[in-house]
């Protein structure tokens, strides 16, 4: 769909099984100090009442778009979100989450003091009742962003224009949407512009995004996979053969090898965990030279420079007893 000049910003809203987040969310949406914004809420065929919260708020605020698809997934509501868009920035924030009133205004200003394809803010992690900030790192060019990008995609607005060159979309019926799309997107990178002013807040709730299904890990170990294809195919994958590798070792020894120790099935658990370190050692197998493991800061990548296969297996065992 063509940019509509006068919308600023389009807002995309999946809602699945959030009716009891929802209207904190939306709350926030018609509260925009941005006033020229529309808001997608896109109805996934949730079985809850969300839709009923929905109408209730279309009635009242004429920015709110609705609509209802056959379920699909997150990613599914994305693309279909992005095709009805109309506005010159698109935006995405999670029918549980909810952010700062003046979110947009200040993104949508900061983007267009510089006409940058992307501008991106800082944001609150609020898990057990407990609030951090988390800042990103303010990456510059595609080796940066490939090695020091967090996995989320609602900090940020985007050029549509910008969005709209791009040869991809998210990658539906999988999970790691937002880490795939984001480390294709790395590739072109090109004026982004950041604020460390935290404007969302991020909510960790239980069972929300945790998933301890043999799928789960599955899903991190094809998004790899298609993220080496697509640089392959782009003739960079020796350019940033460092910087893939890296982010091959952050999924492989990170939150996918958590997820991977809690599947209750021994004998499945096992066959999974194998896969993963498989699709590092193979794909790389000399990644304990890996330059960022030795020159970026933190004690994960100490951690990371320290694995070897017995080690891992020693820690998934360890970690199965973890609740």
């Amino acid at each position: 769909m063509e940019t509509n000049k006068t919308v600023k910003v389009s807002v995309i809203v999946p809602v699945y099984n959030v009716d009891k987040y929802l209207r904190k969310c939306l709350d926030s949406l018609v509260s925009q100090t941005l006033k020229d914004i529309e808001i997608l809420v896109i109805n996934d065929s949730s079985p809850d009442d969300s839709q009923a919260i929905i109408d209730e708020y279309k009635e009242k605020y004429p920015q709110i778009r609705s609509f209802i698809k056959e379920n699909g997934g997150v990613s599914s509501v994305r693309n279909y979100g992005l095709k009805a868009a109309e506005g010159e920035y698109i935006g995405f924030v999670d029918g549980d989450d909810y952010i700062e009133k003046d979110m947009y205004e200040k993104l949508y200003n900061l983007a267009k003091s510089s006409d940058a394809n992307v501008a991106v803010c800082a944001y609150y992690y609020n898990e057990d009742g407990k609030e951090t900030v988390r800042k990103e790192f303010h990456y510059r060019n595609t080796k940066e962003m490939l090695t020091r990008f967090y996995g989320v995609l609602w900090n940020k607005i985007y050029k549509k224009e910008y969005i709209d060159s791009l040869d991809f979309s998210f990658p539906e019926g999988r999970r790691f949407e937002d880490s795939s799309y984001l480390t294709h997107m790395a590739l072109t990178m090109k004026d982004f512009v950041f604020t460390d002013e935290p404007l969302i807040h991020y909510v960790q709730r239980k069972g929300s995004l945790t998933n301890t299904s043999s799928k789960t890990v599955l899903d991190a170990i094809e998004m790899l996979n298609d993220l080496r294809t697509y640089y392959k195919e782009k003739g960079k994958d020796e350019e940033f053969r460092s910087e893939l590798e890296y982010v091959f070792i952050r999924f492989c020894l990170g939150n996918p090898f958590l997820t991977g120790c809690k599947i209750a099935d021994k004998k499945v658990r096992r066959e999974v965990l194998d896969a993963l370190w498989n699709t590092l050692d193979s794909n790389y197998p000399e990644w304990h030279d890996n330059p960022y493991l030795k020159t970026l800061p933190g004690l994960k990548n100490r951690y990371f420079r320290m694995v070897n296969k017995a080690m891992f297996d020693f820690m998934s065992f360890i970690c199965s007893f973890i609740k």
